[in-house]
């Protein structure tokens, strides 16, 4: 048995962007059969036998669902991922580069296959230290390893983050190449009940928050609209009971209604402020190569939010005092 050589060192913005990019393409609202794997990169430095991740980049996902089990890493990719650590992380000090790569198994034991070992090889033949992430959002949540064969007894976890990390034996065997765990600690919190409770929250909020490809443009234009449309009809239909209120001499009754209906437009206006800011943090974990395209449509649809809400609570406030 090969005895691994240091730790993996990553920070809790590692783990988040993993469990995000990963849990947007399987989790309970996509049918199972559906589920895709998502490929991404480590970057980072060498700091004696351990690897420090500084950031973690999601590149693509399965794209043909008979390959569900295999995410492909194209010459496009290898070439985008030359050119980000060139321009982005040789540049810092202490100089970073790619130190590994991440991948999921949805509801997968976590192993590395021999596609995996494939990939695994490319980048432990230019690093000896290179590292491969796997994680399963379903061993996070349910705490519990998957058996590798149906049948097979499942196994209880205790505080498990849902992923591991393997390196090579010994790359010269190639495809042949047997593969081990290497341990890794967190740099910046504590592996304890509250880390992990934490965590499966979180795979909860990118499940309703951070819908796969193209869907999170329709999405939250749909969650936007439709929560406007709410308050519009709260405003609206206050402001013509408030007319009819003074058409029948009853204007001692307006500030009342006024402060009723307020409460209900806080309440609409509240969840939908709260579901933006999980917006604004989701967009953070765009795929890299769809983030040019797909940001500025997601800002604009933020923004048209912020806009039409600033000063929504005065305005509807103001119709208890509003001359007539």
């Amino acid at each position: 048995m090969v005895s691994p050589r240091g730790k993996i060192k990553l920070n809790l913005e590692i783990y988040k962007t993993i469990i995000a990019t990963t849990v947007r393409y399987a989790n309970v609202k996509i049918p199972e059969e559906k589920w895709a794997e998502v490929y991404g990169l480590l970057y980072g430095y060498i700091n004696g036998d351990d690897v420090i991740v500084t950031e973690a980049i999601p590149f693509t996902h399965t794209k043909k669902q008979r390959h569900i089990l295999k995410v492909e890493f194209d010459e496009e990719d290898y070439a985008l991922a030359a050119s980000i650590e060139t321009e982005e992380f040789y540049i810092r000090d202490p100089p970073q580069y790619i130190v590994g790569w991440y991948h999921s198994h949805p509801g997968i034991k976590l192993m590395l296959s021999q596609d995996d070992v494939k990939n695994q090889l490319a980048w432990q033949t230019n690093n000896p230290l290179a590292v491969a992430l796997v994680f399963n959002p379903v061993r996070l949540l349910k705490q519990i390893e998957v058996p590798a064969r149906k049948g097979d007894p499942i196994k209880q976890l205790h505080l498990d983050t849902g992923f591991l990390n393997f390196r090579l034996d010994d790359p010269n065997r190639g495809l042949e190449a047997a593969f081990h765990i290497v341990p890794f600690e967190f740099t910046d919190l504590k592996l304890d009940e509250t880390l992990i409770s934490n965590a499966q929250e979180f795979v909860r909020w990118v499940t309703r928050a951070f819908p796969k490809g193209d869907d999170v443009i329709s999405e939250y234009q749909r969650y936007t609209e439709s929560n406007l449309q709410k308050l519009d009809e709260i405003y609206n239909g206050t402001n013509s009971y408030k007319n009819t209120l003074i058409r029948k001499g009853e204007n001692h009754r307006i500030p009342q209604v006024v402060e009723n209906q307020s409460q209900e437009a806080l309440k609409v206006l509240e969840q939908g402020n709260n579901m933006i800011n999980i917006f604004k943090i989701m967009k953070n974990y765009l795929e890299y190569k769809e983030r040019e395209r797909l940001i500025p449509q997601i800002d604009d649809i933020l923004n048209n939010w912020d806009q039409r809400t600033m000063n929504y609570m005065e305005n509807f406030k103001n119709l208890a005092s509003k001359e007539q």
